[in-house]
């Protein structure tokens, strides 16, 4: 379960379907990473961007998450 509002998210839309069980999705299902590289879309951030430490080091601020455009259209 998750709930966004604002930042460009269309309102009034549920998103996604559960299993006949209510146990999981039906399909496939978003990503915790969906919804961060989603949130970051959201503020305007590259969620696909490296950036780096004072040190140099890499870091990416979501890994292998899509930006969930159902949200946005």
């Amino acid at each position: 379960f998750m709930l966004m509002a604002g930042g460009g998210i269309a309102g009034g839309r549920v998103l996604g379907a559960s299993d006949d069980k209510a146990t999981g999705p039906a399909g496939d299902g978003w990503s915790p990473s969906d919804a961060a590289a989603s949130f970051y879309h959201s503020l305007g951030i590259d969620h696909t961007k490296e950036y780096h430490t004072a040190t140099g080091r890499p870091i990416m601020i979501v890994r292998d998450g899509q930006v969930i455009s159902e949200l946005f259209s």
